[in-house]
């Protein structure tokens, strides 16, 4: 079914109307003369996506590259153009000379490509090019293999290119074409285009005959020829080859059933084939129909609403709160309902394994159903956040461990929430995006094990970095997420703010916030060193009855210290505040320390961090308005005055 709904896509959208070419990313454009001579220093790099170049439509080939020696018709890389070896190093003796020889066979298959097109249209551009191909048969003068510093034996050895402009760049897997006299020869729409679509022609046929005819399991169709190996290889999926991979392949003796080897026991048509694989590229080149996160990518498409998958992009990997809110509120604005009904929306998580791509998850549902189920996803995670200002005091000069922080990107957005799980975003499992994707298009509940390490960095960061750590309301909103799709009967639903409940765990959390504030209070808010939950989170929201002990008595020395300051009404404020909190956490008797529970369990420590913070973030939000009346006052008393005078 995922096949044939990538095929059906390719064929509604016309991917399969000229398969002689496909979006490439050039990096290099080498410039010649008319004579053959190189123009300049070096290639021009074009200006695109950061060390890849400009996205170009360039001829491609029908022939399978796995068995070596072929290369493509204008546009390739380093081996194919120059016969050189990315890696000069890495093998040695029978391996070293095979890779040399197939290097060899990959560069006389290039020129010969571009001399027998030369022949065929007496091209001037193309004979020039032939005639550069010849004139540096033995290397170009803007490449070498070393070390950018030859001086430093411990650096390692590259190939660079000397641009246009004078300099020396580190290569990579480029791409490179060729100009004369300033045309791009891949851009030629009069005479070399439509020759390369004659040969791909010539090509496909010679290729569809060698190939046995039978059933395809894709479109159906019988008495086609069936592909052996399935192409155009597919590009940007994490963790895969630089050139490509495959979705499906049947290069192992394993895959032979019932005496049929290859893909003949499970035959596609090589239009069926060469369909997916389009498809596939489309969707990875299309910003409006994939989102990568962390070292998996997620391809999804519309049947027929072509608007819906572009805002599904957005506003997963860059939900500003300002389109957020607008969406919750009127989650079907731009889209006709009925046609959602109809519609059908697919989706597929990709990730890489060298040379093989592996299919995490494969979801089809209607695009009302996936709309619905994301407008329940913003609205779980939804959750009171605290500014980042005067509330907030700064301990350590240290810069937050957060280093999605660096590319601001916004708090719900998958791949951010992702993150809340790991210290760093390379530590990221595969399965957490694909739990976390799953969770806003299908309406499913991430799992429990989730909590454990948003907790425990919770934690960490706590103790390093002190209250700048609840800046991050990512980790908030996902552990609030998770608590309430897995609540179990006689659990609290856990509300966007704080509220009134007589969950314990919950009201330890709201407990704790409130000590923190009052230690800053006795310390007319400028305490130094580690405060109350520096020290004391990690035990209060795991053993509680151990650490909140310490912090009932702590607290009371606090209040003391408040009242002898001239303060008696912000302590008798505050200790109000911790009386309405307490009488919820089975109090002994008046004026005595509450029977705080022995140890709290996973949950109880995910409601205890959602306690914790929505208190901190009410404060917070209470001490901004009480400013900004004092400062409505103080205006309005300066208005007064100078209406007087």
């Amino acid at each position: 079914m995922f096949l044939q709904s990538l095929y059906e896509f390719a064929v509604s959208r016309k991917l399969l109307a000229d398969e002689a070419f496909q979006e490439k990313a050039i990096r290099w454009v080498i410039p010649i003369d008319a004579d053959g001579n190189l123009i300049g220093n070096g290639p021009i790099e074009t200006q695109g996506e950061r060390n890849k170049g400009k996205s170009f439509l360039a001829p491609r080939t029908s022939r399978p590259k796995n068995a070596g020696g072929v290369a493509e018709f204008l546009a390739d890389a380093l081996t194919s153009v120059f016969g050189l070896d990315p890696e000069p190093e890495k093998a040695t003796g029978k391996k070293r000379e095979d890779r040399d020889e197939n290097n060899k066979r990959k560069r006389e298959n290039f020129w010969l490509q571009v001399s027998e097109a030369a022949e065929a249209t007496k091209h001037p551009d193309l004979i020039a090019l032939v005639r550069f191909g010849e004139r540096f048969a033995d290397g170009v003068p803007f490449l070498r293999y070393g070390k950018q510093t030859p001086e430093k034996a411990s650096e390692k050895s590259f190939w660079w290119l000397r641009t246009s402009t004078g300099e020396e760049v580190k290569l990579g897997p480029d791409q490179f074409t060729f100009q004369v006299e300033g045309r791009l020869l891949i851009e030629d729409e009069e005479v070399i285009k439509p020759y390369w679509r004659e040969a791909f022609a010539r090509e496909k046929q010679e290729t569809d005959s060698a190939s046995s005819p039978g059933i395809c399991l894709v479109s159906g169709r019988v008495n086609v020829p069936i592909a052996l190996t399935h192409l155009p290889k597919i590009q940007g999926v994490p963790n895969t080859q630089s050139f490509g991979a495959a979705v499906v392949s049947f290069d192992k003796p394993a895959f032979t059933s019932f005496g049929l080897d290859q893909s003949r026991n499970a035959p596609v048509s090589t239009e069926a084939a060469a369909g997916y694989c389009n498809a596939l590229r489309y969707l990875l080149s299309r910003d409006d129909h994939f989102i990568k996160i962390g070292d998996s990518v997620v391809c999804f498409w519309a049947k027929a609403e072509e608007a819906v998958t572009g805002f599904i992009a957005r506003i997963l990997s860059k939900p500003e709160p300002a389109s957020v809110r607008e969406f919750l509120k009127s989650p079907w604005a731009g889209v006709d309902r009925d046609l959602a009904k109809r519609d059908r929306f697919y989706s597929v998580t990709l990730s890489g394994n060298a040379g093989r791509i592996v299919v995490r998850h494969w979801l089809q549902t209607t695009v009302e159903c996936a709309c619905e189920n994301l407008r329940n996803w913003f609205s779980d995670l939804d959750i009171i956040t605290i500014a980042e200002a005067d509330g907030m005091r700064e301990k350590s000069k240290r810069k937050t461990s957060d280093k999605n922080d660096k590319e601001k990107m916004p708090p719900l957005a998958l791949f951010r929430l992702a993150c809340a799980t790991v210290r760093d975003a390379k530590e990221m499992k595969v399965d957490v995006p694909a739990q976390l994707y799953r969770a806003a298009l299908e309406g499913t509940a991430p799992s429990l094990m989730l909590l454990k390490p948003v907790l425990a960095r919770l934690e960490s960061d706590l103790v390093k970095f002190g209250p700048k750590t609840l800046l991050n309301s990512s980790r908030f909103s996902l552990v609030r997420l998770i608590l309430n799709r897995n609540r179990k009967e006689g659990e609290p639903m856990i509300e966007r703010k704080v509220f009134e409940t007589d969950d314990p765990a919950y009201n330890c959390g709201r407990l704790l916030a409130v000590f923190d504030d009052l230690q800053m209070a006795a310390h007319d808010w400028k305490l130094e060193g580690a405060g109350v939950v520096e020290r004391y989170y990690g035990t209060a929201s795991s053993a509680p009855n151990s650490a909140f002990g310490i912090l009932w008595r702590l607290h009371q020395h606090h209040l003391k210290k408040i009242a002898r300051n001239g303060k008696q009404a912000v302590a008798e404020a505050i200790k109000r505040q911790i009386a309405d909190i307490v009488c919820r956490i089975q109090p002994r008797g008046p004026n005595q320390a509450p029977s705080f529970p022995r140890v709290f369990n996973m949950q109880e420590q995910g409601r205890f961090a959602l306690g914790f913070y929505q208190q901190k973030a009410e404060m917070d939000a209470q001490r901004r308005e009480a400013r900004a009346r004092k400062a409505g006052a103080k205006d309005i008393a300066a208005g007064t005055g100078d209406e007087t005078n």
